[in-house]
């Protein structure tokens, strides 16, 4: 009998495989390939303030990161409305981020600044680790070969010895503990079907709020993604292996990530979405290789031999433009939800709502409600939980609800300026707590376990970038109501974090 390939190297081959087909597949491709436009772009909030408004169309709503390509597409589309208060805005981004107009090209986008932080924790709503000015340096580099593009982003980010989110195979302390890739990817892009291997952050949900099935908390891992289709009819599906867990035997455990997403264009202004998402292990030995098959839904895995080795919830969305200057969208997932009376565990669930639009002439606003139930995303088997390395595979926080309001204001074409106000509500449960006996469960209610902290914080953000100085920050005070869950101890601190980095750019064409 042949010995299976462990996960990882399964993957590499799969994403070797990726990488070759494409190659092959640019001298008869049609169109020309895109990088992504990262998260952490500090022109981005500009783009989503105009499409909040509905200055700009949203090329893949809920779906982040976008391709550059759609981006620009949609800019350009904008831009033909010279009259609109947001012409500015729009020239200036399109005008950053503009690429090459050769089939093979190349640029190298490295920079250099500093980090300063009251807390280390990327989550401004729930402090973690310690402040600090620390030195900060990345560079991006990216090759395009047609419809292939290959990127790569190392950075040097002192940060991440003190954030708690941050849990590298490396033990704390070492030098490497501060290095990182905050992307390193290969994709091919064609009319119907576009491949990617590597890692980026990604994000399923309302912009501004973590998705529920897959979210940009953590730091991204190395997936592999297909997506089938086109604006009006999308099939996506990611697979990712995970860190290796334990069983109670002691026994080294194989986990995987797995989610699909099906989302139809219903008219000019209505989007809705059905997808699931799934965390399948087996102890002993590397995982079935059907995990490895887009097209396999883990909904039906008994079917293909996953029995119940595995944790799937279920998750639809939709995006509803009333008006062009009203936005509306929401967010539900189930995962798991009983009818049995005798079953004494409460229904674990998730769900966001959010609207927003356009607030006069020059600003947008945005007003979201977001709720996780207190034992969603576990399940008895934490092998089975949405985790990774302890980190949340989507939100890393249960047993909460959050209510956020805020506007954005342009200043000078090249900044936005976002006051926010937020009111986080947060139990006694956690994602990583001992699954509850049946006994105990039967105690608990669906939201808010023992003594409920109340945080409320006020923020401002900036963001933009200047010719090649580039800032993101936000600095506020919150309010504490049962700090650290402890009937009526108050708390105020202040919250704040600043990153200022300056750009130095060089690209062409390739010979051919």
């Amino acid at each position: 009998m042949a010995t299976p390939l462990p996960a990882g190297l399964r993957v590499a081959v799969a994403g070797v495989l990726v990488f070759v087909l494409a190659v092959l597949a640019t001298t008869r491709a049609s169109g020309q390939g895109s990088p992504y436009l990262s998260l952490d772009d500090p022109r981005l909030p500009l783009l989503e303030y105009l499409i909040t408004r509905g200055d700009v169309r949203d090329p893949s709503p809920q779906i982040r990161p976008l391709l550059l390509n759609d981006v620009l597409a949609a800019l350009r589309a904008a831009a033909r409305d010279s009259s609109s208060p947001s012409t500015p805005v729009v020239r200036e981004l399109l005008q950053a981020w503009e690429l090459p107009a050769v089939e093979a090209w190349w640029r190298v986008a490295p920079r250099a600044g500093a980090q300063a932080y009251t807390q280390s924790r990327r989550d401004p709503l729930r402090p973690g680790g310690r402040g600090a000015v620390r030195p900060y340096a990345d560079a991006s580099l990216t090759l395009g070969l047609g419809s292939l593009v290959a990127s790569a982003r190392p950075a040097m980010e002192n940060r991440l010895r003190d954030d708690p989110d941050y849990r590298p195979d490396a033990p704390v302390g070492e030098l490497k503990q501060m290095y990182r890739f905050i992307e390193a990817y290969a994709t091919g892009q064609w009319r119907w079907v576009s491949l990617h291997f590597g890692q980026v952050e990604r994000n399923w949900g309302p912009v501004g709020l973590v998705g529920i099935p897959t979210g940009n908390y953590a730091y991204p891992r190395t997936d592999f993604a297909f997506r089938l289709g086109n604006r009006t009819v999308r099939f996506e599906a990611v697979r990712a292996p995970l860190r290796d867990g334990v069983s109670d035997s002691g026994q080294v455990v194989t986990r995987w990530f797995a989610a699909h997403r099906l989302s139809v264009r219903l008219g000019r202004n209505l989007d809705v979405a059905l997808w699931e998402a799934g965390v399948a292990q087996r102890a002993g030995g590397a995982m079935d290789p059907a995990i490895l098959n887009p097209f396999l839904l883990m909904t039906f895995g008994r079917q293909f031999g996953l029995g119940d080795r595995r944790n799937v919830m279920l998750g639809a969305d939709a995006t509803w433009r009333p008006s062009r200057r009203l936005l509306l969208q929401v967010q539900g997932a189930i995962d798991d939800w009983t009818f049995d009376e005798t079953n004494p565990y409460p229904n674990r669930f998730g769900f966001t709502v959010l609207a927003g639009g356009a607030l006069g002439r020059s600003l947008s606003w945005r007003a979201s409600y977001a709720m996780n139930s207190s034992l969603a995303y576990r399940t008895a088997n934490p092998n089975e939980n949405f985790t990774d390395a302890g980190v949340g595979i989507g939100r890393n926080f249960i047993d909460n609800d959050q209510v956020s309001f805020g506007v954005g204001l342009p200043v000078l074409a090249s900044w936005l300026v976002s006051p926010q106000i937020q009111l986080l509500r947060q139990g006694e449960g956690h994602l990583d707590a001992p699954w509850p006996g049946p006994e105990v469960a039967a105690t608990l209610p669906v939201l808010f376990i023992g003594t409920r902290q109340d945080t409320w914080q006020a923020t401002v953000g900036v963001s933009g970038q200047q010719g090649r100085v580039a800032l993101s920050g936000l600095g506020g005070l919150g309010y504490l109501r049962n700090a650290r869950h402890i009937p009526g101890a108050t708390e105020t601190r202040f919250v704040g974090r600043l990153q200022v980095t300056v750009e130095f750019r060089a690209g062409g064409s390739l010979p051919e």
